[in-house]
This record gives C-alpha cells, structure tokens and sequence, in this order.
C-alpha cells in the first residue's frame, strides 16, 4: 500500500511539472479543430466539405458571418485555423544568425520599416529556422497586423476563436517526388519551392501583371528554372481538400495577440484549480499511510481483545500443564537407561566372550574382559546403533582390554542442564 502510494505521488508530481510547463507554452494552432479555406470566391469546410460563396472584395465582417454559417451554433470548444491566399502575404530572404526564433522574431519586425519604407503599417512575420542549413538564406512571409488582429476580433463577435491563419499553400501536404506548389487562381500565380517542408522560394505575381508580354515573359523563365514534373499546379478547392494537412509547416502559421492572451489566462485559471486539486489529492495521499496505520492498530487491537475473551479457558489450562511440568518434569524426564536393553545388546556383541566387570552410571558404561582379539569386540560395539561413544580407558594387557561407552538414547547432560542448570 504505501509503495503503490508513493508512485502515485511521484505520478501526479512529474504530471503537474508537465502540465505547469507545457500549458504554458501552448500554441493555439496545435488545438485546431476547424479549418476554414478561401479559394477563387469560395469559403470551403475542409471538415465537413461544405462551402460559400463569398465575394472577392469581401470584408473581414462577411468572411466571420460565412463562417458561422458553415460550422454552425457557436461552440465554447472551436478553434478555428483561416488559410488565406497567397496575395495576402509578401516574401523576403535575410541571412539570419544563429540566435533563437524569439530574437530573430524581434530582429525581423524592427526592420520591418526598413523592409517595406512605404508601408507604414505594422508587419507581422512567419518564417522556420528548424531545417535551415549553415550559412543558408531564410525566406520570410509577411502578412498586416491589423488585418490578423481585425479578423481574430471579427471571429470572437461571431462566437468563433481564430487560433492562427496561415498561407493557405504551406498547409499542403507535398505529393511524393514534389518539391513545390504552383497555385493559380483569380488574383495570380504563386510558386512556392519547399525543401524538407522549408520555404526555399516564394515567388508570386499579380494575373492583371501577366497581361504585360514582358512580366509574362520573365515570370514564364522563373518557372523554366525549376522541373515542371517536379511541380504540382493547384488550380482548383478539390486539390486543396485532398492535400491539407494540420501537421506540416506550423511555423509559417500566424497567431493573434488576442489569441494567446486568451489562451494565457484559461491557462493560468487552469493552473489555479489543477494546483488545488493536487494540493488536496496530495495531502491525502501523505495521510494515507498514516489513517491506514491509525486503522489497522484499531482493527488489530480490537481483535487481541477478542482472541483474549475467547482464549481465556483455553490459557488457564495451558498455565496448569505448564505448573504440572515444572514440578514433574525432573521425575518424568528422568534419562531411561534401560539397563536389561543394553546388557542384552553387550552379551550378543561380546558373545562367546565372557565380561570380568561392568558398571553402568548415567549413561556411561565401563565394561573389562578378556578376549585374544579386543579390537574385534570394540569394532563390534561402534557399529551398534545403541552405543556412542566407544573406546579403550585403559592399554590392554595379556589379552585384557577396558572399555568405555555411552548410550546413545541417553543425555544425563541435557537433563542436567534444563533441570539443574546451577549445579
């Protein structure tokens, strides 16, 4: 019992490090269970496979009411992910040391005004370091804060929590022998080069660009560069269906501010009541040893009470025995030494031979005689079961031989001991 009691201690220990540790740090993408895509005027449910309508030019307002409609009542559990168009997001490539995402993070959106001089708006940027290789470019995506923070607010007004969005290419999965997308659709062309799901490339333009010869020209070169079989087009909701993924590329998603502020305080009001409950599971398990102690004692006590009320006659004879054999036992535990035994056994060992003198005293036997072979009669006394102990007292002479021995049966010394311990 208290060893499963220390395991279960040591269980929720190494389980509240985990969470205090873990839920703290939560992405708000990793709990996604709704995904919603915009392609060619079209809101599509990638869940259920249903889709809307939606205008082009629509406001962030329109695209959170179309999505109420297409996941329903609202539901406290919804965490929705938003894959935008392409044309949402802009592309840079910076060398960047090897220094942590946090810092590069910060690095990259201080030069955000220096990046885009003209745009006076604030920037937020995706990019992943996890794959890159030394002395390698990194390719990062831009897309407006304002719009991430107006689409995070249009969404809660709607019962929706918007966990990221995402460029909608970089939530493919890349077919087998495919290095990259080329996604076509009603406001451009997008290619996108990946290297172990790393954005290698991010080229785009604009469709009304295309009608120039020359843009045409040189975006039709950059496409030449790379292997059209090594490509897959996308073109259509149906490929987007069949390729997403939730898995792949989760550094390029984009989380609202209000997200993780959210998910910032549920956390922390999570850790109040978990820190509660451990308290109070763990004060009872410390006690438990101790109210099993404490319950056991009384069980135990209460059952020597009634051994004793049931045993009572039972100890009362068990102390009379025990008085009758301390005052018989030196009479009744006498050493028998049975003599008529043990001179019938001597005269069938010495036979024919005849004994001059024999004398028996508590146990010990001394017997004299005379034979041509003594040795022999000795031999013959060590191998009788009855007799211990067998040996010449005295050096024989003329065939006169002294010999000691003991019964076996007999213990005048135990008797003694037990007895007559002082004397």
């Amino acid at each position: 019992m208290n060893n499963f009691s220390g395991q279960l201690r040591d269980f929720f220990l190494s389980t509240k490090v985990s969470l205090l540790r873990g839920n703290a740090l939560r992405d708000p993408s990793s709990s996604v269970n709704a995904t919603l895509v915009i392609f060619n005027g079209e809101l599509i449910h990638i869940e259920s496979g249903e889709k809307l309508s939606i205008d082009n030019k629509h406001s962030v307002n329109e695209l959170a009411v179309a999505s109420r409609k297409l996941l329903g009542s609202p539901n406290s559990e919804s965490s929705v992910q938003l894959l935008l168009p392409s044309s949402e997001f802009v592309a840079t490539r910076h060398s960047l040391p090897k220094v942590s995402k946090a810092d590069l993070t910060s690095a990259l959106q201080l030069q955000a005004e220096n990046t885009y001089p003209s745009l006076d708006k604030e920037l937020a940027v995706a990019f992943d370091v996890s794959e890159r290789a030394s002395n390698s470019e990194t390719i990062a995506l831009w897309m407006k804060q304002e719009l991430l923070d107006n689409l995070f607010e249009a969404y809660k007004n709607q019962g929706l929590f918007l966990a990221c969005v995402k460029p909608r290419l970089l939530a493919l999965r890349a077919v087998e022998n495919k290095i990259g997308f080329l996604e076509t659709d009603d406001i451009g062309e997008t290619l996108v080069i990946l290297e172990r799901d790393v954005v290698a490339s991010w080229q785009q333009i604009n469709k009304a660009d295309l009608d120039q010869k020359e843009t045409l020209h040189e975006w039709t070169e950059i496409i030449a560069n790379y292997d059209r079989n090594a490509i897959l087009e996308i073109n259509e909701c149906g490929q987007l269906a069949n390729l997403l993924t939730e898995s792949v590329n989760r550094e390029y998603s984009y989380v609202p501010a209000d997200a993780l502020n959210i998910r910032e305080k549920l956390e922390k009001g999570r850790k109040v009541i978990f820190a509660a409950c451990f308290a109070a599971l763990l004060l009872g398990l410390f006690s438990l040893p101790f109210v099993k102690q404490s319950f056991e004692f009384r069980t135990a006590a209460a059952s020597l009470n009634a051994s004793r009320s049931l045993s009572l006659n039972a100890r009362e004879d068990q102390r009379a025995v025990v008085n009758f054999d301390n005052q018989w036992g030196p009479l009744n535990d006498f050493p028998e030494q049975s003599i008529n035994e043990a001179l019938f056994t001597l005269q069938n060992v010495i036979s024919p031979e005849r004994l001059s003198s024999i004398e028996i005293s508590e146990g010990l036997i001394k017997i004299q005689g005379s034979s041509s072979e003594p040795q022999a009669i000795l031999q013959r006394l060590e191998q009788d079961p009855l007799f211990t102990e067998v040996l010449f007292s005295r050096a024989t002479s003329n065939a006169r031989y002294y010999i000691d021995l003991r019964l076996s049966p007999v213990n005048f010394e135990a008797y003694m001991i037990r007895y007559f311990p002082d004397n």
